[in-house]
């Protein structure tokens, strides 16, 4: 008899709604035999990663049964399930192990919450960063600063590599800070993935409401919502 385990929780502003099993896992192979047949893929799929495979089971009219019954087989579900997630703005996200099972996430943003948060400066602009995700502060030196081959900036922080983020870039404004070691660098985690964001100041620690973009927006990388501040500024 298998198991099938529904858990809902808070994370960075987002509801997580995850439903796993601990069946047999997704079949790779029988995924990827599909998608050729259907021309969803160029070649023989053999150089996509496992997440790339994953997504294919979205795809409108996609399955793998061999026989089609009233409740599965017709390929309608998990793309219904797609497409409404991403009207709420949200997205799923499918982890799977041969052997072991698979886990689909439901991650879906609140319009309106309020956390616990640390509030940042770069050049003007404010933000706020989930307590929940931060795990240190702290200011480098340069003989800790390198790049991968790829040109990838990336501090070394006791002995693990993480890369960094630089807000001011990312959404060009201007900066007081140019070198990482003149500015502060947040290491942040989401999702069991780490990386450095570099600030060039910690306002401090409080309680905000967080309130969802307007629509007309659309979907702005990294930010989740916005909140109005005691002083009238908002902060992303």
């Amino acid at each position: 008899m298998g198991t099938v385990k529904i858990e809902a929780k808070h994370s960075a502003g987002e509801v997580w709604i995850i439903i796993e099993d601990d069946g047999r896992g997704l079949s790779r192979d029988k995924i990827i035999k599909k998608a050729v047949e259907n021309s969803l893929i160029e070649g023989d799929g053999s150089d996509m990663k496992d997440e790339e495979v994953w997504k294919l089971i979205f795809e409108p009219g996609f399955s793998t049964a061999e026989k089609v019954s009233n409740i599965s087989g017709r390929g309608v579900g998990m793309d219904v399930v797609k497409r409404n997630i991403e009207k709420l703005r949200g997205r799923v996200d499918v982890r799977s192990q041969k052997g072991a099972g698979t886990m689909i996430i439901l991650r879906i943003p609140l319009t309106l919450a309020i956390i616990d948060g640390m509030e940042i400066q770069v050049g003007r602009a404010r933000y706020i960063i989930p307590i929940s995700s931060i795990r240190q502060s702290f200011k480098t030196r340069a003989d800790k600063i390198t790049h991968t081959p790829d040109g990838t900036e990336v501090v070394n922080v006791r002995g693990e590599l993480l890369p960094v983020v630089r807000l001011h870039r990312m959404y060009g404004i201007a900066s007081i800070y140019e070198r990482l070691e003149d500015g502060l660098l947040i290491i942040v985690e989401n999702n069991e993935k780490k990386c450095c964001l570099f600030v060039d100041e910690l306002i401090g620690q409080q309680q905000v409401v967080i309130k969802g973009l307007s629509n007309y927006l659309g979907h702005v990388c990294g930010v989740s919502g916005c909140a109005i501040m005691g002083d009238g500024e908002i902060s992303l």
